[in-house]
């Protein structure tokens, strides 16, 4: 990887397959830094749902954003996915950028993959953030999925786009925030239909709830008050597996709480991030 620059992000694509496209930022004080954060996004986002909040990361170490396969600027190869595949990828990045143990923070598919990511290959991971997510569907939700699935086969991500915005940000912020609503949904409108499609099949086949207990990093799970599609009991399921984990339930978010409640969110994690051994 070229030599970077304080506050000059540099962006890039794995050599490995999938072809991954991620940026990196080094810390802003322009010291080596000591630690490395990576961001996974969720389902029908990109990089730049973390855009805000890695500026503040980066006054503490490096911060690695990556579109996931199949989203962004990524490859999108044939699917079904896995939630294993997802985590691979995961692996292979900071392995590729020599990044060692990270500290993972990940919002709904980014969580599942983060919890993934810690069972399939634990000396990867030295801390980890959960948000909005689950560590598995009931019958009923896998249904809907489903449902999903078959309404992009038959009218694209248009055919959802709207019932998704619905889950992810509340009333109230829809009518004081009309631009950024807008700008996400061109975000989901802009992805590879069968890539989301495929990592459609990831998600419905999330399982990790009896592994949990493996997890022997320090864990945070953030809940969203208001979260239709990942509720506040899925995010205490985990909690109560994980050895040690902190669940914090942020009062006036939804799905997309890192967006709806930036400030929230950053002073959760950063209550935490000064409880994990350096």
């Amino acid at each position: 990887m070229q030599a970077l620059t304080p506050m000059n992000p540099t962006s890039g694509y794995t050599r490995g397959l999938p072809r991954l496209h991620y940026r990196v930022q080094e810390p802003s004080h322009g010291g080596r830094p000591g630690q490395t954060f990576v961001l996974a996004h969720a389902l029908g986002c990109d990089l730049s749902m973390w855009d805000e909040l890695a500026g503040h990361l980066a006054q503490h170490g490096r911060v690695v954003l990556y579109d996931q396969r199949g989203h962004g600027a990524s490859a999108a190869p044939p699917g079904p996915y896995t939630m294993a595949q997802l985590a691979d990828d995961a692996a292979g990045l900071i392995d590729e950028l020599r990044l060692g143990p990270v500290t993972w923070i990940g919002l709904s598919m980014g969580g599942m993959v983060g919890q993934e990511l810690a069972l399939r290959h634990p000396g990867r991971v030295r801390a980890l953030a959960l948000a909005n997510t689950t560590s598995a569907y009931p019958e009923e939700a896998r249904a809907g999925w489903a449902q999903r699935i078959a309404g992009i086969e038959a009218g694209g991500l248009e055919a959802i786009v709207d019932g998704a915005l619905q889950r992810w940000f509340h009333e109230g912020f829809h009518a004081a925030h009309p631009e950024a609503v807008a700008h996400w949904r061109r975000r989901v409108l802009a992805c590879d239909a069968a890539g989301y499609v495929a990592c459609c099949h990831a998600i419905a086949g999330v399982d990790t709830t009896a592994r949990l207990p493996r997890i022997a990093v320090p864990t945070l799970v953030i809940a969203g008050a208001l979260d239709q599609g990942t509720p506040p009991e899925m995010a205490a399921t985990i909690a109560r597996a994980v050895p040690g984990a902190r669940l914090v339930v942020l009062p006036g978010a939804s799905h997309l709480s890192v967006l709806e409640q930036p400030v929230a969110f950053r002073e959760a994690l950063h209550d935490w991030l000064l409880a994990v051994p350096a």
